[in-house]
């Protein structure tokens, strides 16, 4: 095995021990994607989680493309809910929070890790360039 792949399996065994020891006791990642409709739920959230990336899609009902993108974004969520939190907000019941962020088009797709942004998607996105964008913070 070469030292580059043999380095890369030991960060991210080190990574899972510290996310591991950083979760609060008892608090098992969610296994679905999570609706976000107060600041109270979002800000809970945060605190949970500090290490882990939390994707939020920003939408509303009456959006289409917001309509096309929701079932891949389930289905990522079934893949990768090891990895990542997935999260919703329907920009129609959570304003603020849509307006904390800065939100000016649905759907916008946030990658958060410690309540900051770390990438920023616009629009609706396609399976495999969710998966290519989730990979790369993966190996991180």
């Amino acid at each position: 095995m070469p030292d580059e792949e043999l380095e890369n399996i030991k960060k991210k065994m080190l990574k899972g021990l510290m996310e591991e020891f950083s979760r609060p006791k008892g608090a098992s990642l969610p296994n679905q994607v999570l609706d976000l409709n107060t600041m109270d739920e979002f800000r809970n959230l945060l605190q949970n989680y500090p290490q882990k990336v939390i994707i939020i899609d920003f939408w509303a009902t009456w959006c289409a493309p917001c309509r096309m993108f929701a079932p891949i974004f389930q289905k990522l969520q079934q893949e990768y809910r090891e990895d990542f939190i997935f999260a919703r907000v329907d920009v129609d019941q959570n304003n603020l929070l849509a307006n904390q962020y800065n939100i000016t088009a649905i759907p916008t797709t946030l990658f958060l890790k410690g309540g900051s942004v770390i990438y920023k998607l616009v629009g609706a996105s396609n399976y495999n360039k969710m998966k290519q964008i989730l990979e790369k913070f993966n190996s991180n």
